[in-house]
């Protein structure tokens, strides 16, 4: 049914009758439900380069070979982690590409998905975390071995330092991934939100 039509022929016969603002509603939501696919387009391609490069890293660090094992038993993790994940964000992206704006039902379907996946995102985030850890573990052994020194050289100050180090760069990048998440999604998840209000109380 061609809502506008409809309306403009009413308009025309000076009825009394009014069509609800609902309609316009659900054609706005289409705006920030482009701008989530736009966001989502971009971040999915970011994703999987920068998946790829992690790959690279004991190259470009110059770890040697004897530690590769353990780097890339770590990254195999993160991969299937990863895969899992970006299936998800795909069929997300499938079901907005779908919507359509004709109902409120879809509009709040799409919503509770967005919630949904914006929770997931930020899951992705700190399951990556142990193989970071990992990866700045090697490379700060390495650091020393090329110094002529182990981690039982290290004096307690040195290793309570590195402790602090490590829990102030994990808090930061918690804090960092939830940041990111809402200044990706959830202002467009706002928006969908006041919508979705806005024509219950009509």
């Amino acid at each position: 049914m061609n809502f506008d039509k409809l309306k403009s022929e009413w308009d025309k016969e000076n009825t009394d009758i009014n069509i609800p603002n609902t309609i316009d509603q659900l054609k706005e939501s289409k705006h920030p439900i482009e701008k989530i696919q736009k966001n989502m387009k971009k971040e999915f391609i970011m994703q999987v380069i920068a998946i790829i490069l992690i790959g690279l890293f004991p190259q470009q660090f110059k770890f040697p070979s004897s530690q590769y094992i353990i780097y890339y038993t770590s990254y195999a993790m993160l991969v299937v982690i990863s895969s899992y994940y970006l299936f998800g964000f795909y069929k997300f992206y499938k079901q907005t590409e779908l919507y359509t704006g004709n109902t409120k039902n879809s509009l709040w379907k799409i919503y509770h998905e967005l919630k949904l996946n914006m929770e997931r995102y930020q899951s992705f985030g700190f399951l990556l975390l142990p193989h970071f850890l990992i990866t700045i573990g090697l490379f700060i052994y390495n650091t020393l071995v090329q110094t002529g020194k182990s981690f039982s050289d290290l004096t307690n100050s040195h290793i309570f330092t590195l402790i602090l180090i490590v829990l102030i760069g994990t808090l930061a990048v918690v804090t960092s991934i939830i940041l990111w998440t809402k200044y990706l999604y959830g202002r467009d998840a706002k928006k969908l939100e006041n919508i979705l209000n806005d024509m219950e109380e009509e």
